[in-house]
């Protein structure tokens, strides 16, 4: 059980720290799907080592932080690695409904109504697009993140990115206009 001091501080340590640690993942991890299941584990974890250790323990916190999201990507794809094994065994697709549900919950359409067609369309799109382009979009749409902030954690030029972003937009456009 967490008393109140523990409380507070887990709130201000995940304020503090929860858009430099899902930024890191977004661009750490293998596929955008993984980005919810990654960023809940870090910080399921921060919580046990409150629990466990107390405040005191984190003498820097958000670098403790950043080391926790650090290793449960590694574990997640270690994990993920195992479990392709035993679905190639058993010619059984285990993780596929887990990971369509995470990625239909990432998708963030908040400044506009559209129908669920739509979304479906737009998901199975950008499904098919490379693991960059999908963490562009991502960044940019989900976290808010602007295109030269996106081209530093990625350590490229913004026309890289605004390339990828516009034209995966300009192709998304066509698509949804063949469907109308």
């Amino acid at each position: 059980m967490i008393n109140k001091a523990q409380d507070d501080f887990f709130n201000e340590l995940y304020a503090s720290t929860n858009q430099k640690v899902l930024a890191y993942i977004i661009v750490k991890c293998g596929k955008t799907e993984d980005v919810a299941d990654i960023f809940q584990e870090t910080y399921t974890e921060v919580v046990k080592i409150i629990q466990k250790h107390g405040i005191s323990y984190f003498k820097q916190p958000d670098a403790l932080v950043m080391q926790i999201a650090k290793r449960k990507i590694f574990r997640h794809y270690k994990l993920k690695e195992k479990l392709r094994g035993i679905e190639e065994m058993n010619d059984y697709n285990i993780l596929s409904a887990d990971e369509n549900d995470i990625a239909v919950q990432q998708t963030s359409f908040d400044d506009i109504a559209i129908s669920k067609e739509t979304v479906q369309s737009v998901f199975t799109y950008l499904s098919a697009k490379d693991e960059l382009t999908k963490k562009i979009f991502y960044l940019y749409y989900y976290m808010d993140k602007n295109i030269s902030e996106i081209a530093l954690l990625f350590s490229v030029k913004e026309s890289t990115i605004k390339n990828r972003l516009y034209r995966t937009l300009r192709e998304l456009r066509k698509n949804l206009d063949k469907e109308d």
